[in-house]
Formats: structure tokens, C-alpha cells, sequence
């Protein structure tokens, strides 16, 4: 496999826009709920082991389903698949908006119904991820990609946050019944997108079987294509940690910063700034560094700014390190897609992005477990207000050292150029 050719500018086409426009309208919607469910936890209790829980309800779906989900992309059209997810959405979201109106919602109530928005944003997100590439030629893959995470970015944690925020100010099942506006508009516009792209189911490769089957080729392609093996093992690790770090960060953010629901919001949307920047420009340094100089990069910036957020918990201090771990995140975010998507064929490429899928938020899920423990195991001896730190310095220990791994595995080029026998050219980059 060869890692992506430097992408030339060029426009993208008109239906990658309106794809766009649905995927951004999708992600505004999304910011909103996933504010309000862990705001609204925190409201029924204190516990941040029980907060944790429905933190990790949300992405414990793409642990169990992500891999069954990628087979089933690689057999359904995508983009309808996308509306169908969409709408199943928008109705769970209807039904808690009615039961935060009528009644107080405990939170193993709260738990389930992320659960179940987990378990459509499996599908939802591998369909997406799989669906680009169908819409822009391959050199304008990493603009494409860049727009998409720009545009979830500033829809999700820029807008989505704080408006969710806002109106959680008017009751507890606003942000929800909003959810459900928006989400029911994107998956009606995806439909009626639908009409005017190519979407048929993706053509069954020669001697495909069962999906059991055809998990076990996308797992076996990710296993034995090295540069592939060792993003997925990097993925665990800064998955995880970062979900450590999730975990408490809505107590962090109430005990330790002092702000409320609003101040929190806005918080994140400080943040999404940096993150659409390095969205925006990581076309751009991808063809200056390449690979490896884009992933290490990333990962020096996310250590040093948790690093930073556990030693010095001041408001200032947090949004400015925030905003810059937000862009690390985005480089990172960009880099790796565009290598599996131009490195894998097209009728893998569903399998192989539910893989990482599955190691980027399903691993998350035992992370923010783990978070939840470790916050508090720490906060007998520490207090609640200091063992909230503990996660941060963790993840930026933890980011230091899986940085040194990827520079002694990439660092003398021989994975990310591809000096492979023929047999595995065919199977990665000779797909493209």
C-alpha cells in the first residue's frame, strides 16, 4: 500500500455539496443531544462513575455493531442507508423530548436511549465515511475530508454545543426536541439527494459470502497491510485516553472550572475554532510532511495541551489549549481517513472503516469506563476538584509515548511507502 499522493486543488462536485449540507445539518443536531444527555445526567446525580456510564452508553455501539455495519455498508447503498439511520434518529429523540416534559427521566432512562442514538450513529457514520469517495474523484479526497470534519466541527461543537447549552437553559427536553427537527430535515434531504446521485448497492466482489465472511476479510486486510496495522493500534490507545479524559470532563468543567451549562458550551465552541483550522489546513500539511511528520505532529499537539489542562485548570488557559488539541485531533482525523480511502477498494472500504470505527469509539466506550474509575478512586485521596485533573495528565503521558512508537514505526519509511509483494499491492492501493 502506498501512502496518498499529494491531492491536487480541484473543485469537488455540486453533490458532494448537498451531501455536505445534510451531513452538516445531521452534526448541528448532534451537538446539541450530546451536551444536553450528560448535562441531564448530571442534574438526576453527582456520580461521576454513573455520568460515565451514559458517556459510555453512547459509544458502546461501536464496539458491538461497528464491524457487522461495515459488511452491511459494503452491501447497501449508502446514502439511503444514511436517511433511514437519520430518521430512526430523529424519532428516539422525539420520544425523550416528550418524556422530559412529562416526568423526571432517571438515568439508566438516559443510558438507554444513548444506547440507542449510538446504535444508529454506527451506521450513520460508517455509511458517511464510505459514501465520500463515491461523490469526489480521489485527488480531491482530502479537500472533501477536510470540508466534512470542518463542517462537523463547527456545526457540532461550534454551534450545536452551545446552542444545545442554550436551550437547555428553557428545559431539559429542548436541545432533544430540536434534535429531532434537524435530524428528521437531514434525513428528508438525504432522500431526495438520493434521486439525484448514484447510490445502488456496491457491487458483491467475486466469491463474497456470508457477512461473517466478510468481516473476517476486512479485519484480515487491516491485520496484514502494516502501515493500516499500526494506525489501528494507535487508534486504541488515543481512543481511549481520550475517552479517560471525556469521561469527567463535565465535572471537571462544573467543580473545577466553575462554569455552568452555558460556560461549557461555549467552552467547547473556543475549542472547535482550532479544530476547524487544523481541518482546513491539513490538506495542506499532509503534502508538506507526509504521514508520519502529520500523525506525530497531531499527537505532540494533544499531550502537551492535556498536559498543560492538568497542571494549570484556569478558564484562559484551558480554552486556548483546548482550541489547539482541537486542531491536533483534526490533522489526525483527516490524515487517517484519507490513507484508507484512497489505499483500499471500494468494496472494502465499508469493512475497513467500521475497523477503525470500531478501535476510535468503541474503545472509547471502556475508556470512559475506566475514566469514571479512575476519577473516583483518585478523588479519596485528592478531592473530586483535583482527581478531575488525573485524566488529563494521563492522556498527555500517553500521547507522548504512542508518538514515539509511530516515530520508530513510520519514522524510516519503509511501511508508509509500501515495499510490499505484489499480492498485497493488489489488495490495498492497486484497488484505488
Amino acid at each position: 500500500m502506498s501512502a496518498p499522493a499529494p491531492p491536487r486543488k480541484s473543485s469537488l462536485p455540486s453533490r458532494f455539496w448537498l451531501f455536505w449540507s445534510c451531513l452538516t445539518a445531521g452534526s448541528l443536531a448532534d451537538g446539541m443531544t450530546l451536551i444536553a444527555l450528560t448535562w441531564a445526567a448530571a442534574t438526576v446525580t453527582d456520580n461521576a462513575f454513573s455520568i460515565a456510564l451514559v458517556a459510555m452508553a453512547e459509544r458502546l455501539p461501536w464496539l458491538l455493531f461497528a464491524l457487522p455495519m461495515g459488511a452491511l455498508v459494503d452491501r447497501l447503498p449508502r446514502v439511503g442507508l444514511m436517511a433511514v439511520t437519520g430518521a430512526a434518529r430523529a424519532a428516539a429523540m422525539l420520544v425523550l423530548g416528550v418524556l422530559l416534559l412529562a416526568t423526571d427521566v432517571p438515568v439508566a432512562v438516559l443510558a438507554l436511549f444513548a444506547l440507542f442514538f449510538g446504535a444508529t450513529e454506527v451506521a450513520y457514520g460508517v455509511a458517511a465515511d464510505t459514501a465520500v469517495p463515491l461523490l469526489v474523484p480521489g485527488q480531491g479526497l482530502a479537500r472533501a475530508n477536510g470540508h466534512v470534519r470542518a463542517s462537523q466541527i463547527l456545526s457540532n461543537d461550534f454551534v450545536g454545543r452551545p446552542l444545545g447549552g442554550l436551550l437547555l437553559k428553557s428545559g431539559l427536553a429542548v436541545p432533544f426536541l430540536g434534535n429531532a427537527l434537524l435530524n428528521g430535515a437531514s434525513a428528508g434531504a438525504l432522500l431526495l439527494m438520493r434521486r439525484r446521485v448514484n447510490d445502488p448497492p456496491p457491487p458483491a466482489p467475486a466469491g463474497s459470502g456470508s457477512v461473517r465472511a466478510e468481516l473476517g476479510a476486512g479485519l484480515h486486510l487491516v491485520w496484514r497491510d502494516p502501515l493500516l496495522r499500526v494506525l489501528a493500534a494507535s487508534a486504541v490507545v488515543l481512543n481511549s485516553f481520550y475517552a479517560t479524559m471525556l469521561a469527567g470532563q463535565v465535572l471537571f468543567v462544573r467543580e473545577t472550572l466553575g462554569l455552568d451549562a452555558l460556560g461549557y458550551a461555549l467552552l467547547l465552541s473556543c475549542a472547535a475554532l482550532g479544530g476547524v483550522a487544523g481541518s482546513q489546513y491539513a490538506r495542506r500539511l499532509l503534502d508538506r510532511w507526509g504521514v508520519e511528520r502529520s500523525l506525530t505532529a497531531a499527537l505532540w499537539a494533544m499531550a502537551l495541551c492535556f498536559l498543560g489542562v492538568g497542571l494549570i485548570p484556569a478558564v484562559p488557559v484551558v480554552v486556548g489549549l483546548y482550541a489547539l488539541a482541537s486542531a491536533g485531533v483534526a490533522l489526525w482525523s483527516v490524515t487517517t481517513l484519507t490513507v484508507r480511502q484512497l489505499a483500499v477498494p471500494d468494496a472494502k472500504l465499508g469493512r475497513v472503516n467500521a475497523t477503525f470505527r470500531t478501535v476510535t469509539f468503541g474503545m472509547s466506550a471502556v475508556g470512559m469506563l475506566l475514566g469514571g474509575l479512575l476519577v473516583e478512586a483518585a478523588a479519596g485521596p485528592l478531592g473530586l476538584r483535583d482527581a478531575l485533573r488525573v485524566p488529563y495528565l494521563a492522556s498527555g503521558a500517553a500521547y507522548l509515548l504512542l508518538a514515539g512508537f509511530l516515530r520508530l514505526r513510520l519514522g524510516d519509511g519503509r511501511i508508509v511507502t509500501g515495499k510490499r509483494g505484489e499480492s498485497d499491492r493488489q489488495d490495498t492501493a492497486g484497488g484505488r
